[in-house]
């Protein structure tokens, strides 16, 4: 028996999500086409950011011409040109477990060719082995099926209650896809957020899918949302030339029933700008029935008959609620005291690590730590500005239309058009003293007394954007 490396590139084979939908059956092999036989071991050896094992199996046929099957298919993201493959068996799946480089560190590994350049490499028994020994250590497979080593991690579960909360284009919305697919997988955040830098796509289609299938609920709370809307209420349906008035069900309960007909499924509820709705008025009475302990098959589990049906309701314990809030809106401390009991809360800052990027010779990193930097000091951490407002800008034009539609009208908002405060932020390349009007003409024809004081304040503007050459965005920097 011989023993093998089989690489794979993700940006041209998503293999990870293949894996996850267990589709994986054929394997590209470009070396040791002599040498591979039926019955030979193999290691699945991923490349790029997260790369590491993913899986360990079985050859099963000769290499040879061998076709795909149609799922398979779906994940190359580039054509398979390679006709050479072998048929192969999975008997350790751990796409959400994998085990990375940085821990094959004993004797055994000295020599393992995993990540080098290249697609087919030999392993030896011993290397083969010893990720036997990490993954099974891991307490990650269990018995395997005909075709794939079914796993259950020991994930740390999520709170049932959490709110994420942060400035504007900090990625909050963004996150609960990520925090969404990790409780319905039951995966760690951090496998499903690295997944999803490489992946989006794929992430945001299962996203989708979950969606469609009802396990995700997704709302976003305004104003004028009300406990009619969210719970149930009395609706006006015409029928022929008559209104009649129904009780129908809003979203949080056809979502709760989903839920407790699945009991051993977990559902997720999304609901976006939670803290700009009236938390009392919309969840009404439901408020309590949301703490961990009081929801079905708790020993303190409560029910309460609903207003307009007069039926018994419980929320089930199966049912996450993640909640996004914008702190520039209003600050945790400011959200009333029933909602901040019942709810984990986890900070999404900005991130200006994930600007990677220059424009020109301008660090978008250093330009958004130091208008944060500025806007802090003045103001507040409740008030800072998120990297996504620059994460997809690459030239100059592109960062003096960001800095005209969307960062200048937020600071504006935020220091109540004081552009004094702004002026700091930005500097004098951006904001400029307005030429004053002076004189009697610049009232209409009445006398107020101490009038002339007007004349004395001194008023502020932006300059022209066509002014705001790469000097300009230095200078918020400090290079000159």
């Amino acid at each position: 028996m011989n023993y093998w490396i089989f690489q794979t590139n993700p940006e041209v084979y998503n293999i990870i999500e293949a894996l996850r939908r267990e589709v994986v059956e054929t394997v590209n092999v470009k070396a040791h086409k002599d040498d591979i036989k039926v019955g030979d071991q193999f290691i699945l050896w991923v490349t790029g950011k997260s790369s590491g094992c993913y899986a360990l199996g079985e050859v099963l046929t000769e290499v040879g011409a061998w076709e795909e099957n149609k799922e398979e298919l779906k994940y190359w993201l580039a054509e398979n040109t390679d006709a050479d493959k072998v048929k192969v068996k999975i008997t350790y799946n751990v796409h959400n477990r994998p085990i990375h480089k940085d821990r094959l560190n004993d004797y055994r590994f000295k020599n393992f060719k995993g990540g080098s350049r290249g697609s087919t490499f030999s392993a030896t028994k011993s290397e083969f082995e010893g990720l036997v020994e990490l993954i099974e250590l891991d307490d990650v497979v269990y018995e395997p099926t005909d075709q794939y080593a079914i796993h259950h991690p020991q994930v740390k579960p999520y709170p049932l209650n959490m709110i994420l909360y942060g400035p504007p284009g900090t990625g909050k919305t963004f996150n609960t896809i990520n925090y969404a697919l990790a409780i319905i997988e039951n995966r760690r955040l951090e496998e499903v957020a690295l997944e999803s830098e490489e992946h989006r796509e794929q992430v945001k289609i299962r996203f989708d899918e979950y969606t469609n299938k009802g396990q995700i609920a997704f709302i976003t709370f305004h104003q004028s949302m009300a406990y009619e809307d969210f719970i149930e209420g009395i609706k006006p349906k015409t029928e022929g030339k008559q209104v009649v008035y129904e009780i129908e069900d809003g979203l949080f309960k056809k979502v709760c029933k989903k839920a407790m007909a699945q009991p051993s499924q977990p559902y997720v509820l999304i609901i976006d700008e939670i803290n700009r709705g009236n938390i009392a008025a919309i969840f009404g009475e439901l408020i309590t029935l949301i703490e961990t302990n009081k929801r079905l098959e708790n020993q303190e589990a409560l029910a309460v008959q609903l207003p307009y049906s007069k039926q018994p309701f419980s929320i089930p314990a199966n049912l996450h609620i993640i909640g996004t809030m914008n702190t520039a809106d209003r600050s945790v401390e400011a959200l009333d005291t029933a909602l901040r009991r019942r709810f984990t809360f986890i900070e999404v800052p900005p991130q200006p690590n994930k600007l990677t990027h220059n424009v020109e010779n301008i660090s978008l990193s250093k330009l958004l730590e130091n208008i944060n930097q500025r806007i802090e000091k003045l103001l507040d951490k409740d008030h800072l500005i998120g990297h996504s407002y620059f994460i997809n800008i690459h030239t100059l034009e592109e960062l003096k239309d960001a800095f005209d539609n969307q960062i200048i009208p937020l600071l504006q908002e935020y220091f109540y058009g004081d552009w004094g405060k702004i002026g700091l932020v930005l500097g004098k390349h951006f904001i400029k003293k307005k030429k004053p009007t002076t004189g009697r003409h610049t009232f209409a024809d009445f006398y107020y007394e101490g009038m002339e004081n007007f004349d004395e304040v001194i008023r502020y503007e932006t300059t022209a954007k066509e002014s705001w050459d790469e000097v300009a965005f230095l200078e918020i920097i400090g290079n000159k």
